[in-house]
């Protein structure tokens, strides 16, 4: 196990122990990602997962998305902590060409298909912001104004901040 896949799960198990003080708070989460299906989401990205979020989603892919009263759906720092299936369409919604001349004009750049989305949070038609990965292993954010390329250094580091705030 890397340095950095290391430092992801501890950070990860900080956000754990916060949910088990008041499970009944928060939703489900979804067992671990299987390979064959990460593999599959990068080969249909065009991007490789990087090792960080490879590691959290190795313990878990995601939380259902159960929004029930008094349930923190969006403990994330505000957003829901997103499967797969939800990763491909976010993606897909900003890198798809047709896409790219409105979020420029928006955000005065396009989206890098090398970016993971990691977390959302949605209304009824979109999703209107969230977090992801980057190459590096940084954490980037988005909503309908801007896009910040580095918000956290690392996942980690992200994560303990989920951590602080829950």
């Amino acid at each position: 196990m890397s340095g950095r896949t290391a430092t992801t799960r501890r950070a990860w198990n900080r956000v754990q122990d916060a949910i088990s003080r008041t499970p009944d708070g928060f939703p489900p989460l979804r067992p671990p990602a299987p390979q064959t299906a990460v593999r599959a989401l990068e080969e249909v990205m065009d991007a490789r997962v990087p090792e960080a979020l490879r590691a959290l989603w190795d313990i878990h892919e995601g939380a259902y998305d159960v929004r029930a009263a008094d349930m923190r759906w969006d403990f994330m720092d505000g957003h829901g902590f997103i499967g797969l299936d939800e990763v491909r369409q976010i993606h897909a919604m900003f890198t798809e060409p047709l896409n790219q001349g409105l979020y420029r004009g928006r955000w005065g750049r396009v989206w890098d298909p090398a970016w993971i989305p990691v977390t959302s949070r949605t209304d009824s038609t979109m999703y209107t912001s969230g977090y992801f990965v980057d190459p590096g292993g940084g954490v980037g954010s988005w909503n309908g104004d801007t896009l910040t390329e580095t918000v956290h250094p690392t996942l980690a580091h992200y994560l303990h901040h989920v951590a602080d705030r829950m």
